[in-house]
């Protein structure tokens, strides 16, 4: 895929697992419709912003099969 967005389309923290779980939503030219992967991330509920982000979308991209 080429010129990929992302976008985070749902994002929940789960106090009792201790994880954030999230929808990504993958865009790109080829596809009609965005390509949406569900991830779960073990994290604490203060992680930083920027962290929290990529921590998703690499996860997302290695369900996803996108590299």
């Amino acid at each position: 895929m080429h010129q990929v967005a992302v976008r985070i389309a749902h994002l929940i923290y789960n106090a009792a697992l201790r994880q954030f779980e999230a929808v990504v939503e993958f865009f790109s030219p080829g596809l009609p419709q965005p390509m949406r992967v569900p991830v779960r991330v073990p994290a604490a509920p203060d992680m930083g912003h920027r962290r929290l982000v990529r921590a998703l979308t690499h996860e997302a991209r290695r369900r996803g099969g996108i590299y």
